[in-house]
């Protein structure tokens, strides 16, 4: 369905990573940030879920990372716990993780979670020159052997993001056939997107991207997966608000540095993280007092950035705006500047999905990110 009634809280677990992928738009700050702020705080934690409970359709959690979330195993393991003392076997567990994990915390994700998405390339060729291991060595034999596993769970949903660098835009169907050949049957594809702190990763050509998605994904229907990317995540059905990073009330995603941002991008706060991101982290963890401390105008300001607004602003005209509601907040702020503001680059390339991908043709089965 709309990326936009995706509602969960999520946890930014860790800082630092064990793989050094080339394209990460915030490579090697967990180097940068001070032990105290490396692994987000469980008190934290649990105060975030009691308020998010109270108010959301389900009680769903998501575990996501300024680096990789397994590196705060414990943590995570920890905050399940609390999580299921507050609503029981209610609970629904998402794990994003780049899927390079040993067979303890492979076990435990079996037993504990519903939704899992690894970050992997594709076949070796891609995985090991885009994401290797921090020491440099193969990250694809481990990878793969656990979405192996994962794949034939007769429970857990299951899929994969794939990224892509503008030299492999044109490789997508090999991405999918490889995926498909491990037992994946969702799988999302992105560009490897440009960030304010990795010059190493140039602006990529959206449309360029979009022109080689589409025949990707028709190649997936025929082969029994869904394959989808951010731009066209609402092309199921028309929305008020790109995702829940904006919807009304937000959904909060708590940082390692004690703040509560509204997207993955923004995942630190003004001490690790500064300009315009910064906009998107409206509330911070009061430790002394052990309460949430918000900020209501920049909740205000990020809540409204809907179909409404935005209409009245730079997407006034747009044919596409009740399925693309101005996109992902993070991606496209980095580029325009202004939370309210449109990047041309994500919207021509929308545009052309919309041409090619007809809308409001039944939901889509799963929601990545």
């Amino acid at each position: 369905m709309g990326h936009y009634r995706k509602h969960c809280i999520s946890f930014l677990m860790s800082s630092t990573c064990n793989l050094d992928c080339t394209y990460c738009y915030i490579p090697h700050w967990g180097n940068t940030v001070e032990p105290c702020d490396r692994t987000i705080d469980l008190e934290f934690a649990v105060a975030g879920m009691k308020e998010f409970f109270a108010w959301a359709p389900k009680p769903a959690i998501r575990f996501f990372a300024a680096g990789e979330p397994t590196v705060g195993f414990t943590r995570m393991t920890e905050i399940v716990e609390e999580g299921r003392k507050l609503v029981g076997d209610r609970l629904q567990v998402e794990l994003q993780s780049n899927g390079f994990f040993n067979g303890k915390v492979a076990d435990w994700v079996e037993q504990n979670v519903n939704i899992l998405w690894i970050s992997c390339d594709g076949p070796p060729e891609f995985q090991d020159a885009q994401r290797p291991a921090v020491n440099g060595k193969p990250s694809s034999a481990l990878v793969e052997r656990n979405i192996k596993r994962f794949a034939a769970h007769p429970a857990m949903q299951v899929g994969t993001r794939a990224t892509f660098l503008s030299e492999n835009f044109h490789r997508q169907i090999e991405v999918l056939d490889y995926f498909r050949s491990l037992g994946i049957k969702w799988v999302c594809g992105a560009p490897a997107y440009s960030s304010t702190v990795n010059e190493k990763t140039p602006v990529p050509m959206l449309v360029r991207f979009a022109q080689e998605f589409v025949p990707a994904f028709y190649h997936a229907q025929k082969n029994g997966q869904f394959y989808q990317t951010h731009l066209m995540v609402n092309f199921d059905e028309e929305v008020d608000s790109y995702c829940r990073a904006c919807t009304t009330p937000v959904c909060p995603q708590l940082t390692s540095d004690g703040h509560v941002s509204c997207c993955d991008w923004a995942c630190f706060g003004e001490k690790y993280l500064t300009g315009v991101l910064n906009e998107l982290i409206y509330g911070k963890w009061d430790k002394e007092n052990r309460q949430i401390v918000y900020f209501p105008e920049r909740k205000a300001n990020i809540e409204a950035r809907n179909v409404k607004n935005l209409s009245e602003g730079d997407c006034k005209g747009c044919p596409v705006i009740k399925h693309c509601a101005g996109g992902c907040i993070g991606k496209v702020m980095v580029r325009s500047k202004g939370l309210h503001k449109m990047d041309p680059n994500w919207c021509q390339a929308v545009r052309y999905l919309a041409e090619h991908i007809p809308l409001n043709q039944g939901l889509y089965p799963v929601r990545h990110s």
